[in-house]
């Protein structure tokens, strides 16, 4: 309403962030059923980490004191499976594109990857990894660390499926013995109902 619209000029209070893909099939606010201000969303190919990305969510965790970061990937990801592609063809790419795709090509199990023959699965699996990788990348940080062992933030992988309409939830990182972030849909507060 234009009342709601009104109230967020001048400030935000969303209490979770979320690292996203800019696919145009996984608009985060709506696989989240939140509106205007619910979220602190920053959408890049392949939820890639990178200085703008890592300054967002910074941004978010220390200015607008989020208490959950999510790193979200979903089915059928484009950056994902460009990533797998071999590093001759991936430097054909413009620069900036293939430096990203390197850069997520880096953080992928081409070894474990090469084991899975189903191509659902085998998709599923790179996308999950590509997320670890970036939940783990976060965990390195030592302030973002230090906020998580006060119990002040929890970072969690997921991963959206496009074609159900489900999120899984997975490699939480978060104090030893605080409450888990669920593993499907429809039981968080912040998660569709």
């Amino acid at each position: 309403s234009a009342f709601e619209r009104r109230s967020l000029i001048l400030s935000q209070y969303p209490s979770v962030a979320i690292l996203g893909c800019s696919d145009s099939r996984v608009p985060v606010e709506i696989v989240f059923d939140q509106g205007l201000g619910d979220l602190f969303v920053i959408r890049v190919a392949g939820n890639a980490l990178g200085v703008s990305t890592n300054a967002s969510l910074q941004y978010a965790i220390h200015h607008l004191k989020v208490k959950v970061v999510v790193v979200m990937g979903h089915e059928g990801c484009g950056a994902i499976k460009a990533a797998q592609l071999d590093e001759e063809t991936i430097k054909k790419e413009p620069a900036d594109l293939a430096k990203a795709l390197l850069g997520i090509k880096s953080g992928l199990d081409e070894t474990r990857l090469k084991c899975i023959h189903d191509p659902r699965s085998h998709d599923r699996e790179a996308v999950v990894c590509n997320v670890a990788n970036q939940v783990k990348q976060l965990a390195q940080d030592q302030a973002l660390m230090d906020l998580v062992n006060k119990d002040e933030l929890t970072i969690v992988g997921a991963f959206y499926e496009i074609s159900s309409g489900i999120v899984d939830f997975f490699n939480q990182v978060s104090v030893p013995g605080s409450p888990r972030v669920p593993g499907r849909k429809g039981v968080s507060k912040w998660g569709k109902k």
